[in-house]
């Protein structure tokens, strides 16, 4: 029998069989604490200047959301392709430094903090490199590209007093934040499963983005873009699309993966990488020269519980979150579907009498005392309530991500997702991977800070 996921709606149906038609449904719709407009512009002296490094398909997106937050001002862009440069300026809409040399921005004295959306081959020396010139820096997701690399950052931030917050958006969600409120207070008791799927079917979707007709060396300073990758001659396909190749990105894993890696740990309350990590997968349809596989499923071994991520990029399918416990399931859309959960419980009980195998005479009389003493007397059944919680309809986690990073810089308050967070995630994407191209399990050796094969 094929097996089918429950739905909230496949849930109720059964939820009716069970309590004889005693069903009920209950929607909240969450109250997002307001990004306060000030009563007057802010002082100079109160305003948060930053410079952006990149302002790529990420940038091109925090870029905008960024400078409509009060109290903050973009006054530089760092940008290797001219037309991105050009963009830059036309999200900004005011006159703005505009320089390939990312140091530009780093000597800056009037700058506070940076927004580095780069390519995750340039993660590590861009964030040390903001630490050691006094710059709180953002840093998007997966905060390495390395497994040995996010120590290093850890140990700047700290030395240098600097906050370091990492792009995966989930930690500053409402949704996620009620949802790890509900678990901590065991509403589906005991989590011994998650699982995360999602699906794409396109070519967008697998990273293979229509290439600008204008990018040639001329107008892209690929030997700077390339930074400590392999050098190569110019390609428009890696720098367009450059999440298909080991050198620059970790593919699934590092894109796709970390989100819900990221939430799994946030509603978990996870303070370290997984134990182990077993991964299968292959390249079955964008045979483009890419490295990464583009079907990928990776179970991981976390102390208390597993988890089970798998990501198609041949098959479009929603993206959802199942935290599956003892009580019950919360069910959540993912980053593309991010609107709410329902949590949909259970009572871990017998519904019927359960005596296999007996003999007839046996099973009934064991039945009939067991219907006496469990059956609900008519009219005192209790029904099961299933509780789904919504986000505001215009509520967008990304610029509570950013205003979050921004507050943190203000007040120097700790960033709500830190380097050390930020590593644990990252160390389980490359552990996916490890596992994938090593065709092996992938342990990590908390001691010896390094992965090894089981």
């Amino acid at each position: 029998m094929g097996q089918k996921r429950i739905t909230r709606r496949s849930f109720m149906g059964k939820a009716a069989g069970v309590t004889g038609g005693m069903m009920a449904a209950r929607s909240i719709m969450l109250e997002a604490t307001p990004i306060g407009l000030p009563a007057h512009p802010p002082a100079p002296s109160d305003t948060i200047r930053f410079g952006i490094i990149g302002v790529g398909m990420r940038g091109g997106g925090l870029l905008p959301a960024a400078i409509k937050l009060p109290g903050v001002e973009c006054v530089a862009a760092c940008e290797l392709y001219t037309s991105r440069q050009e963009l830059a300026k036309q999200i900004v809409g005011k006159p703005i430094q505009i320089t390939e040399r990312y140091q530009d921005l780093l000597d800056r004295k009037d700058i506070d903090c940076i927004l580095a959306p780069v390519p995750d081959h340039w993660h590590e020396r861009i964030v040390l490199d903001c630490c050691k010139a006094g710059k709180d820096v953002y840093v998007e997701k997966p905060m390495t590209h390395e497994v040995q690399q996010g120590f290093p950052i850890i140990d700047a931030a700290k030395k240098y007093n600097r906050i370091v917050q990492v792009g995966s958006q989930e930690p500053s969600s409402m949704l996620y934040t009620k949802a790890r409120e509900l678990m901590q207070q065991g509403v589906i008791g005991d989590v011994c499963l998650v699982e995360s799927t999602m699906g794409r079917n396109s070519p967008c979707g697998a990273w293979r983005y229509a290439i600008p007709p204008n990018l040639s060396p001329q107008t892209l300073n690929w030997t700077t873009w390339l930074g400590s990758a392999p050098k190569r001659p110019f390609s428009k396909e890696r720098f367009t699309r450059w999440r298909c190749w080991e050198d620059y990105g970790e593919g699934i894993s590092g894109d796709l993966f970390i989100h819900s890696l990221t939430g799994i740990h946030y509603a978990m309350d996870v303070q370290a990488p997984p134990k182990r990590a077993a991964t299968m997968g292959g390249l079955f349809r964008w045979h483009d020269g890419r490295d990464f596989p583009d079907v990928m499923t990776t179970v991981y071994d976390y102390p208390n519980f597993r988890a089970m991520l798998r990501v198609t990029l041949n098959t479009s399918e929603s993206e959802v979150y199942r935290f599956m416990g003892t009580h019950g399931i919360l069910e959540m859309g993912g980053i593309e579907n991010p609107r709410g959960f329902t949590i949909m419980p259970q009572d871990g009980k017998n519904h019927n009498p359960c005596a296999p195998a007996w003999p007839s005479e046996m099973e009934a009389a064991y039945s009939k005392k067991w219907h006496a003493e469990h059956d609900t007397p008519p009219g005192e059944a209790k029904a099961i309530e299933s509780v789904s919680y919504y986000a505001p309809p215009d509520y967008d986690s990304t610029s509570e991500h950013l205003w979050n990073f921004f507050q943190s810089v203000r007040t120097r308050r700790p960033s709500i997702e830190g380097p050390e967070f930020g590593n644990n995630a990252a160390i389980a994407c490359h552990m996916a991977n490890y596992a994938y191209f090593h065709n092996a399990i992938a342990v990590w050796d908390h001691e010896a800070r390094k992965l090894t094969s089981a």
